[in-house]
């Protein structure tokens, strides 16, 4: 006889990057712009994508800015879903490259953006965000959503928790760092692109103790798995994030 296996307690995370917002490609980092309309629609297209393949969410977390929260409160309302903001999950300032196309940053900094690409917790552009002081913050922010989802998640429940969480480029590669294991010079080579979803299962160690800050083990499920309809994805050698 063998004894019944338990489902282990899980929680699944939906990160989708922001549209494209108004400016188009550029450094912008803590510059608040919000989305355009091209933007707009290829957030509908890639949620609407998702939902008709079954997905159902049960929460939206936001970053705080613009390209993010208009869409996620919108999103929120429509569906009738919680919707809550965590300031950690804005992303990374660039400092004095922000407002700067990719082709204007390497232009002005090419010594600089060639060292951040080979080694970013290195470096870190005029008054701008160091990328641990970066990462740390997304790990805390993250581990903390996982861990609080993993308390709430009876192993008896029919479906894990399911939450999508609005971000940007930069906190998905720092999600792939940290809590993969990821080289950070190693993310920059993962595509990204506006609106794609990229999705994290978290599944408790055992023993679980709900009361504790107890561990857990992510698997990454899909990268890039669903992509809003006519999206184009552009390969650069910078490391450009919005």
């Amino acid at each position: 006889m063998h004894k019944k296996q338990q489902t282990p307690r899980t929680v699944v995370l939906d990160f989708v990057r922001h549209g494209e917002p108004e400016g188009g490609t550029m450094y912008r980092g803590s510059q608040d712009d919000p989305l355009s309309a091209i933007g707009w629609q290829q957030l509908r297209s890639s949620t609407e994508q998702a939902i008709q393949q079954g997905t159902q969410w049960q929460e939206v977390i936001t970053s705080p800015m613009l390209r993010c929260c208009e869409f996620a409160k919108t999103l929120g309302q429509q569906y009738s879903l919680p919707l809550s903001t965590v300031h950690n999950l804005r992303e990374l300032c660039f400092g004095d490259l922000e407002g700067l196309t990719p082709q204007q940053a390497w232009t002005q900094y090419p010594t600089l953006l060639a060292a951040m690409w080979e080694n970013p917790n290195a470096h870190t552009p005029p008054n701008g965000e160091p990328f641990k002081a970066f990462c740390d913050r997304v790990e805390h922010s993250v581990t903390n959503i996982i861990q609080q989802q993993l308390s709430k998640h009876s192993v008896s429940s029919s479906a894990p928790p399911h939450l999508l969480l609005v971000v940007h480029g930069g906190v998905i590669r720092a999600i792939l760092h940290r809590l993969l294991n990821v080289p950070a010079s190693a993310t920059f080579q993962f595509d990204v692109p506006f609106a794609a979803i990229t999705r994290l299962v978290a599944y408790a160690d055992t023993p679980f103790d709900a009361n504790k800050k107890s561990t857990f083990t992510v698997s990454l499920k899909n990268l890039n798995g669903i992509l809003p309809a006519n999206s184009v994805i552009e390969k650069t050698t910078s490391t450009t994030s919005s």
